[in-house]
């Protein structure tokens, strides 16, 4: 069905989709029967002009039915690929492709891994933890905030993932982090508890919450202390102008 509706946009767009995958909690484990489909795809332009046009070739494009959907033009990708951003990270190292363009994401996934920095990354989630925590400290226990403490604990996972690793955590992105962590790390198997109940429909105990949040919060400052010896990345604007100029037969 998927495939079949990216070709449609192709169609309807004028565009050819190079690269399409799933990132959300179907990518991740944490899919229930009542999750969306949360497509990202990379796209260029059919015709060469409109990037040389006075008018700036449209450089997203966002669909919230039938999917989550949102793509973005190879200029603005490459972009945001050389300024390592997350997104596209998570986008790359998804198990689930659904269109992949003369291997597409194997080069994608190279450049990923050789220039991105690390320390980007890493306060990405840091970030990303804080904030998920502050709309959950003190509020109701919900189903929604349930969720929300997923990401964060995903989250604070993945930037010690990066700390432990010193590379980008391809193999901790879409796992249950046990082949990243000591069999007995507590916030693993409570994060591992949390995906099984968010697949029941249940809630955990508020108590547990807070114990976790206490055991993570404990230790982000040495996180952050060990993070300041992170790589800060390599320029590739060379190579991907060069990718850009194939990909537009230049």
């Amino acid at each position: 069905m998927i495939k079949s509706w990216l070709k449609e946009m192709e169609a309807e767009y004028r565009i050819e989709i190079l690269f399409a995958s799933e990132t959300g909690s179907r990518a991740w484990g944490g899919a229930t029967v009542h999750s969306d489909y949360d497509v990202r795809f990379i796209y260029k332009h059919h015709d060469v002009r409109s990037y040389l046009s006075l008018r700036k070739a449209q450089e997203t494009m966002d669909f919230p039915a039938p999917y989550d959907a949102q793509g973005w033009d190879i200029y603005k990708a490459f972009h945001l690929l050389q300024k390592s951003n997350p997104g596209l990270c998570e986008w790359a190292f998804s198990p689930i492709l659904y269109h992949d363009c003369q291997n597409f994401s194997s080069k994608l996934r190279r450049f990923v891994t050789e220039s991105y920095s690390l320390i980007s990354l890493f306060h990405h989630y840091i970030h990303l933890m804080d904030r998920n925590l502050k709309d959950i400290r003190g509020k109701a226990f919900t189903e929604k905030r349930q969720k929300q403490f997923i990401q964060a604990v995903r989250a604070f996972l993945l930037a010690k993932a990066i700390i432990l690793e010193q590379k980008v955590p391809v193999m901790a992105l879409y796992s249950s982090f046990s082949s990243s962590f000591p069999k007995d790390c507590t916030i693993v198997s409570f994060y591992q508890q949390l995906m099984e109940a968010k697949q029941s429909g249940e809630l955990v105990s508020y108590a547990d919450i807070e114990d976790a949040i206490f055991m993570m919060e404990q230790e982000r400052p040495l996180l952050l202390e060990l993070s300041y010896g992170l790589s800060k990345g390599k320029s590739i604007e060379n190579e991907l102008n060069q990718w850009i100029w194939e990909l537009l037969h230049l």
